[in-house]
């Protein structure tokens, strides 16, 4: 960590703080479940905890269900995935949800520049490309939650992960990598091209233009995450800087 803080990053403010993440509260330890428990991770709590900021967000919380409370699902209905009640499909959260994340984007410059996101798998609201629908017919399939769907499609730039991608210290420590490169190309993305860092977030969205620049760079970064060994790390390093 101290290589990456002292040596990687152009931007001050990049070196001398910590990425920001949020996380599916339940993640974190918060008891929030449909049933009053919670999903801490291990790993996450020993290799990412230590050198990121964690906010934790739970949707169902959110729009004000209750803990404990029944059970959710998702369904196809007309060609749309709802998310309704399991034991009362006439239940229908869907639009909560997604006015929730709405309202939590719109709130987004006061956690600047957020990262990354961990998301609960096969959950109806948080998970993401992992949430069965029409679980148990035959024609289950699976999706993204509501809530997690419409985060990924206001914030392209954010990196996004469930749990069960973070199992071990090799995969929690890739991703700090990749955060970190993220929070400097913001930091410096803003300190160039935005008024404000604290804009409202559809001022951020245009974030995503803004990077389309160095989306070579970008994509360096994702390859070289794919390989082995530290020779293409340093190629990484070495090029970034050089950027």
């Amino acid at each position: 960590m101290t290589f990456w803080r002292d040596q990687l990053f152009h931007n001050p403010a990049t070196a001398s703080s910590r990425p920001l993440f949020a996380s599916s509260a339940c993640l974190l330890g918060e008891q929030v479940r449909y049933d009053g428990t919670h999903k801490l991770q291990a790993s996450i709590e020993r290799h990412l905890a230590p050198h990121v900021q964690l906010e934790p967000v739970c949707p169902e919380v959110g729009i004000g269900l209750g803990v404990p409370r029944p059970t959710l699902k998702m369904v196809s209905r007309q060609g749309n995935i709802r998310v309704v009640a399991v034991e009362d499909s006439d239940v229908d959260h869907t639009d909560a949800l997604t006015s929730y994340a709405d309202q939590y984007l719109e709130q987004i410059g006061n956690f600047w520049p957020l990262c990354a996101w961990i998301f609960k798998a096969r959950s109806p609201s948080c998970g993401y490309g992992s949430s069965p629908v029409d679980p148990g017919s035959a024609g289950e399939s699976v999706g993204s939650g509501a809530f997690a769907a419409r985060i990924s499609e206001h914030v392209p730039w954010l990196l996004i992960n469930e749990e069960e991608d973070l199992q071990s210290e090799q995969q929690c420590v890739e991703l700090l990598l990749l955060s970190f490169l993220a929070r400097d190309i913001l930091w410096n993305t803003a300190s160039q091209d935005l008024p404000s860092a604290n804009a409202h977030y559809q001022t951020l969205l245009d974030i995503d233009t803004a990077l389309s620049g160095r989306s070579q760079l970008w994509q360096l970064v994702k390859t070289a995450l794919e390989g082995e060994g530290n020779e293409k790390r340093r190629e990484l390093v070495n090029q970034y800087r050089a950027a």
